[in-house]
């Protein structure tokens, strides 16, 4: 047996070097904050923990996992550029920024702006455009397929005659609203791919023989083909009438836990902040005195309900439970996982909305359908 023990050790020893190892420019590295006399800088470390990137970039620097490339702002030099895993450099004049807010790498594509032109293209991974500075306006890029603007024209929102290169609330009037593939060619030309924020990109069904028109949306696509995508708000809508309220009807908190959040944040009046809860807690404590007298009573069309999109408070809900719905940024990923807002205005004896008194109760949309994660009272 001992004769043995040297050849399983060589064995053992061989099999580890065959063992495939990810390159490098796949692994994925975390963003860490140094405090300084002049605030913080952001450095990146690998998965063990080894520094990459030395802190030294500022505030705009906002991608938290490093994939392959992102924007960045130095402190000292104040320099703006995108940067690859190799230590290159590249778009030193063509940052991309709105609202203050650098773009994030996404499906290995990230925007970059020609502000000669006031157009916005695309670079891939490696730092190279392909995809022109030729929009208006391109949404980031969901299950190969993105938002596009051309031929608009940049006007101020609600600013009559102001600059429009540096008006407060800038917007754009006209033009064509597409949806463009990884190649840049037109997929869909349609005026109502105005509102594309409550299409789930992930839904894509191509010539889909019935669709389910109560939740979907279809574009005529510019080959002929029909081009189906859920829309989330109508999902949603249908979700809660369908599902949530006769759980909640049902009187049983067991039907109802399931449909909330691992932890759920509640904000009474007099406001005290939003204290959170564990899902059981939530029940035991809201569901018979809030939930059952506020909602059992809701038929679809009622006058005083509305449904509204909104982003998930990522200063609110900051906990690792929330941590699958962020971008690599560390904003809320709506493409993907959606919010709403249900609200219940009370109406008053006069047959008008009492917009002093109204309920909020806040959906999220996960993995295994929406739940429940935030209620205003």
């Amino acid at each position: 047996m001992k004769k043995l023990l040297p050849l399983l050790l060589l064995l053992g020893v061989a099999a580890h070097a065959q063992r495939p190892v990810a390159p490098q420019s796949a692994a994925i590295w975390q963003q860490f904050a140094v405090e300084g006399k002049e605030g913080y800088r952001y450095g990146y470390k690998d998965a063990s923990g080894k520094v990459r990137i030395p802190a030294k970039f500022g505030n705009f620097t906002n991608t938290q996992s490093f994939r392959h490339i992102m924007a960045v702002s130095e402190s000292a030099t104040l320099k703006q550029y995108y940067l690859l895993k190799s230590g290159r450099q590249v778009g030193r004049d063509s940052v991309y920024m709105f609202d203050y807010t650098f773009d994030c790498e996404s499906e290995g594509k990230i925007r970059f702006k020609d502000y000669r032109k006031d157009r916005v293209g695309f670079l891939d991974r490696s730092g190279r455009a392909i995809i022109p500075a030729m929009y208006n306006y391109v949404s980031p890029f969901h299950n190969g397929l993105a938002a596009a603007l051309i031929g608009a024209r940049r006007t101020c929102w609600g600013e009559a005659g102001a600059d429009t290169l540096t008006c407060e609330h800038p917007t754009w009037e006209g033009g064509r609203e597409l949806l463009i593939n990884e190649r840049n060619e037109i997929v869909v030309s349609d005026p109502a791919l105005a509102r594309p924020a409550f299409l789930n990109w992930y839904s894509l069904q191509v010539n889909q023989a019935a669709p389910d028109t109560s939740i979907t949306t279809t574009f005529r696509a510019v080959n002929g083909d029909r081009y189906t995508f859920t829309d989330y708000q109508k999902e949603f809508t249908c979700w809660f009438y369908d599902v949530f309220v006769p759980a909640v009807r049902s009187g049983e908190a067991a039907k109802v836990e399931p449909l909330c959040f691992l932890e759920l944040a509640v904000a009474s009046q007099p406001f005290r902040g939003w204290p959170h809860f564990e899902r059981a807690a939530f029940i035991k404590k809201f569901y018979q005195p809030t939930l059952l007298p506020k909602l059992r009573g809701l038929r679809y069309g009622a006058k005083n309900v509305d449904v509204f999109s909104e982003t998930l408070n990522t200063l609110i809900f900051d906990s690792q439970n929330f941590r699958p719905f962020l971008t690599d940024c560390g904003e809320a990923f709506q493409a993907k996982y959606p919010t709403f807002s249900l609200v219940i205005t009370e109406i008053g004896a006069s047959g008008k909305r009492n917009y002093g008194h109204q309920q909020h109760f806040a959906f999220i949309r996960t993995a295994k359908g929406y739940r429940l994660y935030c209620l205003s009272l």
